[in-house]
């Protein structure tokens, strides 16, 4: 079932800056560029986890988020995976040690949500 949800109202969410927000069960990052918005789930498909929420910290740059846990780096606004399982909360690993660290895990993308504003407010569609 198809369900609109109301993120918060556009002045939350900075331009350029990434604004991890909870809402109706949901978590997510919203990401606003001008009048664009980007929303994404805050998990990683990794293992589920926090992107912003680790011992790596939060990391985000040009439009990219890096898991605050095994340093997978993904495009907010398309959800492209751009780097699988680095490292380990900020610090990059060895290119030999990166398969053991990624579990067997095949890499993945990000999941994005259909973002809009509409009367002032951030809304999303979530299936």
């Amino acid at each position: 079932m198809t369900r609109e949800i109301t993120v918060g109202p556009v002045s939350d969410f900075p331009d350029g800056q990434l604004v991890a927000i909870k809402t109706d069960g949901e978590s997510v990052i919203v990401v606003r560029t001008g009048e664009t918005v980007c929303v994404a789930a805050n998990k990683c498909p990794h293992l589920g986890l926090s992107l912003t929420k680790g011992p790596g910290g939060l990391t985000y740059e040009d439009g990219v988020v890096q898991c605050a846990w095994h340093n997978s780096r993904f495009e907010v606004c398309t959800g492209t995976n751009k780097d699988w399982v680095t490292g380990i909360a900020g610090k990059n690993t060895p290119v030999w040690s990166r398969k053991l660290i990624g579990l067997g895990r095949k890499p993945a993308d990000l999941t994005t949500y259909p973002a809009r504003v509409a009367d002032g407010a951030v809304v999303i569609t979530v299936d």
